[in-house]
């Protein structure tokens, strides 16, 4: 009784010094706001707005940046709800998500072997790990640490089921995967991965049922990976280096699998982006007689029976051998958040076989010493770590230290520069990035956006033409579409838009310029069509209800007019042009636009000083 008391207590006194750590690793985020993808998933992102049958369909039928992963979209739907855009809420319940992966992590450990300290210290080291605060810190990342929330919870169900074999238990196995899947399809590694576990239990790799228990798990991700493949398709993330071989794609993967090991071990120069080598060298075929080495070294373990390395060394392949670009997809080589789950089967061996050589030796207290300041350690650099996800020039910056020749970085930075109205600054980086890479669509895609703000056409126009000879890129057939618009170029700019709208269905913007085209050609009524289209993505932009109101007015709906006039000015009172327009209605329609044109002209609508002296004699 005594000692089960004494474990207990042992148990919550782990927890709360996990808890305790996390808090204090990642107090910086709570004053973090949303950046980058954070705002496509959640500010941009209407289905998230509300939790209804139509958006519950919509997670489950499309693709979100590349991506399929309707629970995690559920997830920011629950944020949503209670905290609208607040990038607060986000935020902790990323933390409270990896809080709980550590939490079921320090139990799965302890069903592996039964050193509840040596379980513990794998926890903490998970934890604060500098590793980790891309998967944490970042919202946009929410998927890659609710996959691994269910992916732990089916690895511990799974030992469950190896001690208790009865349907059940299998079962939600095989649910916990299938919510992983539907988080992040990196996910689809999980059968594999219970090979993995099976060799930590020591059981047998020889029997049908061993392999057969698997099979539904094995369908799952099979049709889950597949439908990962098209979304990436989708999104345009695939072949995006086309100039590598089959042989380049081997060097690479083997650097990518060996650099993941040495920053689990020792996590210095870390990078949010780590771009592709410039040229193959002797490191890099050093990194591959290393992999190699590191998978004949599982053969070795297992056949010496040492089970923990070699069910680790397993563990870490089949989790990071789909994220090793073999198949190409996005711009880096490498990114943080691709050890988030497999850098448990390193950093598990890594705490497992030093505390074990002590304690037979007697001298635990030197493990536990040097595990507590190990931990330490990365909880400062944790701490210290999580200023890079407090902005987007953080994040960007914090690239371009480590990698100054980045391409991705500087033209990045390039448009945060221009954004902010630096057309100076934003122009050194973004060209800076089109000598680094000539070939590179989204370089030149902003040097477009900097000449469509700079007003220089002209240039606009052939930078945007050589972003779309390199690759068809939406945002620059939309971006042209603009200059054609802003040139009295309807046709043309109609064109582009429709290539917009093939990719991207639910752009308001789109629609309006679609509008606004149609109207130049004299085509009122469907300019009509669109704007209403315009309004149905986007119902708080005030110039579309202008612009539909004044097509109404053309067509003499005057009631229509107004009403989307009057919607105008109570989505924002100090617009001057939607006060200037209603006053011209509100003449229209026999009524007194006086007060509407003065204040128009209080909030800086010059035009109104015309019609205010003609229509109220001021």
């Amino acid at each position: 009784m005594g000692a089960s008391f004494a474990t207990k207590n042992k148990v919550w006194l782990h927890l709360a010094f996990l808890a305790a750590a996390i808090l204090i690793a990642y107090s910086k985020i709570f004053h973090a706001g949303l950046a980058g993808y954070d705002m496509e998933y959640v500010i941009e992102n209407r289905d998230v707005s509300s939790i209804n049958l139509e958006n519950i369909a919509a997670w489950f039928s499309r693709f979100y940046i590349g991506n399929y992963h309707p629970l995690t979209i559920f997830s920011y739907a629950v944020d949503y709800m209670v905290g609208g855009q607040n990038p607060l809420i986000y935020h902790f319940t990323n933390l409270l998500i990896h809080a709980c992966n550590t939490v079921v992590l320090y139990f799965f450990i302890n069903r592996i072997q039964q050193n509840k300290t040596t379980g513990f210290f794998v926890a903490l080291i998970f934890a604060v790990h500098p590793l980790q605060t891309e998967s944490v810190s970042c919202i946009a990342e929410r998927k890659t640490i609710l996959c691994t929330f269910f992916y732990l919870l089916a690895l511990l169900r799974y030992i469950t089921y190896v001690h208790k074999p009865v349907f059940k238990n299998l079962a939600l196995v095989c649910l916990f995967g299938i919510a992983a899947m539907l988080s992040k399809a990196v996910a689809v590694a999980l059968p594999l991965t219970l090979f993995a576990i099976d060799i930590w239990l020591q059981r047998p790799l020889t029997g049908k049922k061993i392999w057969l228990e698997k099979t539904p798990l094995f369908v799952c991700a099979i049709v889950i990976g597949i439908i990962a493949i098209k979304a990436q398709e989708e999104g345009k993330f695939l072949g995006m280096h086309t100039g590598y071989n089959w042989f380049d794609a081997i060097i690479f993967a083997a650097c990518a699998y060996v650099q993941y090991i040495v920053h689990l071990l020792a996590p210095v120069h870390l990078s949010v982006i780590y771009p592709y080598p410039a040229e193959i060298g002797f490191v890099q075929y050093l990194c591959l007689f290393i992999a190699i080495a590191i998978l004949a070294l599982a053969f070795i373990a297992y056949r010496r029976k040492w089970y923990i390395l070699c069910g680790g060394i397993i563990f870490y392949s089949v989790n990071i051998f789909l994220l090793l670009k073999f198949i190409q997809f996005g711009e880096a080589l490498m990114a943080d958040r691709y050890v988030y789950i497999a850098g448990i089967g390193i950093l598990f061996p890594a705490v497992y076989y030093p505390f074990v050589w002590l304690q037979k030796r007697s001298k635990e207290i030197i493990a536990v010493i040097t595990g507590s300041c190990i931990a330490a350690a990365f909880l400062c650099m944790t701490f210290l770590r999580n200023d890079v996800w407090l902005s987007d020039f953080n994040f960007f910056s914090a690239i371009l230290e480590t990698f100054p020749g980045s391409v991705v970085a500087q033209y990045s930075i390039g448009g945060l520069y221009m954004r902010q109205g630096d057309f100076a600054e934003a122009e050194k980086h973004i060209d800076l990035a089109v000598q680094l890479d000539p070939g590179n669509y989204k370089a030149w895609y902003n040097k477009g956006a900097l000449y469509l703000r700079e007003r220089k056409p002209e240039e606009a126009l052939d930078a945007l033409n050589r972003c779309l000879a390199l690759k068809d890129y939406p945002k620059a057939y939309f971006s042209r579409a603009l200059l054609y618009q802003a040139t009295g170029k309807p046709d043309l700019a109609l064109a582009d838009i429709e290539k917009t709208l093939a990719d991207q269905p639910g752009n308001a913007k789109a629609y309006y310029i679609k509008a606004d085209c149609l109207e130049q050609q004299g085509h009122i009524n469907e300019a009509i069509d669109n704007y209403n289209k315009a309004i149905q993505y986007n119902s708080n932009e005030p110039l579309f209800f202008i612009r539909r109101g004044l097509a109404y007015a053309k067509t003499k709906q005057m009631a229509a007019a107004q009403n989307d006039l009057e919607t105008a000015v109570a989505l924002n009172p100090d617009n001057g042009e939607a006060l200037y327009f209603r006053g011209l209605i509100k003449s229209r329609n026999g009524g007194n636009p006086c007060d509407d044109f003065r204040n128009a002209l209080r909030h800086g609508y010059k035009q109104a000083q015309q019609a205010l002296a003609g229509a109220c004699g001021q």
